[in-house]
């Protein structure tokens, strides 16, 4: 009875993960070629699908150059075309100049070749978005030291670095120099690490004796959470979305 119970749990699970990877992994057929949708997605939401054609023992994957398109709705296909060569040879696989490919794949590797060529794509078009955000973060910069020279002339010092209660010397952004101490300011786009870096670094620097002035300037207001906002808010005097007309600048001393 006991070894029966064990048997029919074993049987159990077992169709329950069958049902489970056929919820995960989408497949269809179109004019006779394979679509694998897989469970990944671009940072622009959408499903990562691979083509697959051929027959008997020999087939060929592809992207169908999605990942290319996605890189292409970002505007950043000249990044893209610099980093997919280097992703493709990390996978295993090929690029021809709009998409990621794998030919005379056999049976018993067409599975690993599926997995690794969808990998290429999304990891192209993720490091293309992350290159891009990082050149409009550097642009944005340069707008926002422009404005702040303009505003405050010399008492503004940027790329300045202060020890927190902790002793750790931390960099911000900006620190605008007054006859006590300076005001702090950093530049917060909406992803985490940029996020959770600021709370670390105000959050240690909110723990000295003397009170700084701490002021967060969001980049993107718009993509930065609500809860995002409250934490910044908890380590920050003041949170205001970056802009370079005068009320948002006095703000910050």
């Amino acid at each position: 009875m006991v070894a029966n119970t064990g048997l029919n749990r074993t049987l159990s699970m077992q169709a329950l993960l069958d049902e489970i990877t056929k919820e995960l992994m989408l497949t269809g057929v179109d004019q006779g070629e394979g679509l694998v949708a897989l469970p990944q997605t671009y940072p622009g939401g959408s499903s990562v699908v691979v083509r697959v054609r051929g027959s008997d023992d020999e087939f060929v994957v592809t992207d169908q150059g999605n990942g290319y398109l996605e890189a292409e709705h970002l505007g950043g296909t000249t990044i893209f075309a610099r980093l997919a060569p280097q992703i493709a040879q990390f996978h295993g696989v090929e690029y021809d100049g709009s998409c990621f490919f794998a030919m005379r794949v056999n049976r018993e590797w067409l599975a690993n070749a599926i997995l690794f060529i969808a990998t290429a794509s999304r990891k192209a078009v993720e490091q293309t978005a992350q290159r891009l955000g990082e050149e409009r973060d550097h642009d944005l910069k340069q707008v926002f030291q422009t404005a702040m020279r303009e505003f405050y002339g010399v008492r503004a010092v940027f790329d300045y670095e202060m020890r927190g209660r902790s002793l750790k010397q931390w960099h911000f952004d900006a620190a605008i120099l007054t006859d006590q101490t300076p005001s702090l300011i950093e530049l917060v786009s909406p992803s985490h690490i940029s996020i959770n870096s600021t709370i670390v670094k105000f959050g240690d620097i909110a723990r000295l004796d003397d009170p700084i002035r701490r002021t967060v300037m969001l980049t993107n207001p718009g993509k930065t959470t609500s809860p995002d906002r409250a934490l910044l808010s908890d380590s920050a005097n003041i949170v205001v979305a970056f802009s370079t007309n005068f009320d948002t600048l006095a703000k910050a001393a």
